[in-house]
């Protein structure tokens, strides 16, 4: 028997204040959301940035 995935999707946006050149998140950012992740068994997949001033998104799947 095949495994059987679950998806989620989570948009990345820069969380300080002021005027911004991009919507990069920092790296701490970053690594809180993808430890808070991985907590729940989800397991990167891709990390998509179109450009910039893009939020970046998070593909993530874990097994049901």
């Amino acid at each position: 028997m095949s495994a059987t995935w679950e998806y989620k999707v989570t948009t990345l946006k820069h969380g300080g204040g002021g005027l911004q050149l991009t919507l990069t998140p920092t790296d701490d950012e970053a690594i809180a959301v993808l430890n808070r992740e991985g907590a729940q068994g989800w397991e990167l997949v891709t990390a998509v940035c179109a450009g910039i001033a893009q939020p970046t998104v998070l593909y993530f799947k874990r097994q049901r």
